[in-house]
């Protein structure tokens, strides 16, 4: 039984470290001193042009009663009678699936020019439709030199992300707040966020000899044996808010480490862990203040963020100031995404993520099964990639600081935990509201969920079911085609569900 000074440390563990349930099962491999990581080739493939050019058309036949000879697909007459409405001479090129036929045009022509042409071939009592032959091409592919190391992003169960960068890649006017450890100079951030503060009172959990103020770079989080209680062992620094916010926007396409979600709009950094963890009250403040509300003593944020990214934790109920901050959040546009925890356990004990509001992330490995140390239950909205070491391609891969102490240099580290399958969503709606930054959090749940990619059968102790881990896995490109206004220009209407997937 726990006595009363007891019950008092067990508080201190909840309210001062509230990402340390986290930290237990959160792994990372980190390359030996000096080395970055693994080397792959880099390379780069071509980004499909908005609208290519096309020089060709296919059209389908009405039925025809008889066997007459110029009403052969590709007779001479036919072809007379189809150039002319054309404005131009059509040859035919050869007969298709589904009975379709080829015809090409003289030239290349931009895309909306060759949907006016099949438009007129569409107005002859012969022709039942004519869409213009558009071209295709591979799905938009970063040359970030570790980029197929990050499995989380596309196949059988990562968000699909390279189909979504074909619709978008983000808007500087939207910004997503990282609220976290803070976060380190790093090559492949460099550029990324904006503005930031450090919301960490407690000069003991700053560690950086000061308290509050407008630098939001982390001085590190590593602790000694008994820093925190009694019973905390060594760690290094885990470099933890570097690592979420290159989930979200690492510099892309750059020929360098790694890919980030979304390649435009801005991170806003927000000190609010530091050693032994962080305050209730401390994270409440660097929420509102990250969604553009007042905070007494702070100065306002110049750059509001429209998506807020909670990566952390504790075994606790939702305050009443903390859901109260999330409704006013909310009530000004912005979107709360949280992870749902890393112990195995229903995430309704844990807060964030047990409070109404926010979007609760559970975490899956590379088989799309639940990552055995995250958290489930009716709580949890959506999953998405978390890694699992020792089963698949393990964890997700991103930015980090080289230092064990202090920052150092420049790293890159393969790390698992709800923590990291939050970012993933961050990202993604972050997109979402490129798109159409009229949604709100009830708009965005609504289509995470209508579009999330399913579960793969059971069949495992992990087996992830909608009961417990939300709709499915997110589905970056799938979501992105559901927002209005449409992504995709009208020639392009017949291919959206190529995307969804």
């Amino acid at each position: 039984m726990l006595t009363k000074n007891s019950r008092k440390s067990s508080l201190f563990i909840l309210l001062v470290g509230i990402a340390a349930v986290f930290a237990l099962t959160r792994f990372f491999t980190r390359p030996a001193a000096g080395q970055a990581g693994p080397s792959f080739p880099s390379r780069t493939v071509p980004a499909a042009p908005a609208g290519a050019p096309t020089d060709q058309i296919i059209v389908g036949y009405a039925p025809q009663t008889g066997l007459q000879a110029d009403r052969a697909p590709d007779a001479p007459e036919r072809m007379q009678q189809l150039s002319a409405a054309a404005g131009l001479s059509l040859a035919y090129v050869r007969a298709m699936s589904g009975e379709g036929h080829v015809l090409r045009l003289p030239e290349a022509l931009p895309l909306d020019e060759v949907q006016a042409i099949a438009d007129r071939l569409e107005a002859l009592p012969a022709v039942a439709y004519a869409d213009p032959d558009a071209r295709m091409f591979p799905a938009r592919i970063p040359n970030d030199t570790w980029y197929d190391e990050q499995w989380h992003y596309s196949g059988a169960y990562g968000i699909n992300a390279p189909a979504a960068w074909d619709i978008t890649t983000g808007s500087p006017s939207i910004r997503i707040a990282v609220l976290d450890t803070g976060i380190t100079n790093h090559a492949d951030l460099a550029g990324r966020w904006v503005g930031g503060y450090d919301f960490i009172a407690n000069l003991n959990v700053a560690n950086d000899g000061n308290g509050r103020d407008s630098d939001p770079h982390d001085p590190g989080d590593w602790v000694f044996t008994g820093d925190c209680t009694f019973y905390t062992p060594n760690k290094p620094s885990s470099w933890h808010g570097t690592h979420v916010a290159g989930t979200i926007g690492a510099r892309s396409n750059n020929g360098l480490g790694v890919a980030g979600i979304n390649w435009v709009s801005p991170i806003v950094p927000v000190r609010v862990l530091g050693k032994c963890g962080g305050y209730t009250s401390d994270i409440i403040d660097g929420m509102r203040w990250a969604a553009g509300l007042p905070v007494a003593g702070v100065p306002a944020n110049p750059h509001p963020a429209r998506v807020l990214n909670l990566s952390l934790g504790g075994l606790s109920p939702c305050g009443s100031n903390l859901q109260s901050a999330i409704n006013a959040v909310n009530a000004q546009g912005a979107v709360v995404v949280v992870s749902a925890g890393n112990s195995n356990q229903n995430a309704e004990a844990y807060s964030p993520a047990n409070c109404a509001g926010v979007i609760t992330v559970a975490a899956t490995a590379s088989n799309g099964h639940k990552a055995n140390y995250s958290n489930y239950g009716s709580t949890v909205e959506i999953s998405a990639p978390g890694g699992q070491f020792g089963v698949g391609q393990g964890g997700v891969l991103s930015t980090l600081n080289s230092g064990l102490y202090g920052p150092e240099g420049d790293d890159y580290a393969f790390y698992q935990g709800t923590s990291m399958a939050a970012p993933h969503v961050s990202g993604v709606v972050s997109l979402m509201l490129s798109l159409d930054p009229t949604l709100n959090y009830a708009g965005v749940l609504a289509i995470l969920q209508a579009t999330a990619r399913p579960f793969p059968p059971g069949g495992t102790d992990d087996a992830c079911t909608t009961a417990i881990c939300g709709a499915g896995i997110v589905n970056a490109a799938a979501a992105l085609a559901l927002v209005d206004p449409p992504p995709l220009p009208g020639p392009y209407r017949h291919y959206l569900p190529s995307l969804i997937r």
